[in-house]
């Protein structure tokens, strides 16, 4: 069986990202609208107490010099007809930036806290953003507030 982290197709290591979105977000209760297409900056709606997010997603297995935090890529790169284009992340594109790391850490972080547009380093200033699926245990959920200012 393949390990799709050690693909050369980015695609299959961001439908496992879509997979364990889709999979917290379920775990926790919030309903998820998937689009039509992938042609907008984010990849799903989620429903958080009566009001609609964007959620663009991000998977990296790619760490700094040392080892000892992931680094985010949230510049896309790609295009069509031969054109090859680097688009920065903007952060108002999208509500929540959630990430899955190749040891399986997630983060659901407010795009409004994000102020880098090419490369995101996921030091300790981001682990308060690491959100774990809920496999039914009776533990008190604690999700982060999107709305946070």
């Amino acid at each position: 069986m393949e390990n799709v982290w050690n693909s050369n197709y980015k695609s299959k290591q961001g439908n496992v990202g879509l997979g364990a979105a889709i999979a917290y977000y379920t775990s926790i209760g919030v309903p998820i609208s998937i689009p039509l297409n992938d042609t907008q900056a984010y990849d799903l709606v989620i429903d958080k107490n009566n009001k609609l997010y964007k959620v663009s997603i991000k998977t990296t297995r790619g760490t700094n010099k040392s080892g000892t935090h992931y680094i985010v890529q949230l510049r896309n790169t790609g295009g069509s007809s031969g054109v090859s284009r680097i688009r920065l992340f903007d952060n108002t594109s999208c509500d929540i930036l959630f990430i899955l790391t190749q040891s399986g850490t997630m983060y659901e972080i407010p795009s409004n806290k994000i102020e880098v547009t090419g490369a995101l380093t996921l030091n300790e200033n981001w682990n308060k953003y690491i959100v774990i699926i809920n496999y039914g245990t009776s533990a008190q959920l604690e999700t982060t507030d999107v709305e946070e200012g």
